[in-house]
């Protein structure tokens, strides 16, 4: 069941959006650069 203890504005629900976002989105492309450095050192 949704308990409404806590009153959210759709500000915060963005901003929380966004955090969790730009974390996967940071974390992606860390991983991206690893691997590409990581294959041209290989060959």
């Amino acid at each position: 069941m949704w308990t409404m203890n806590e009153h959210y504005c759709p500000e915060q629900l963005v901003m929380k959006i966004n955090t969790l976002y730009l974390t996967v989105f940071t974390v992606y492309k860390i991983e991206h650069l690893i691997n590409e450095t990581g294959i041209s050192k290989n060959s």
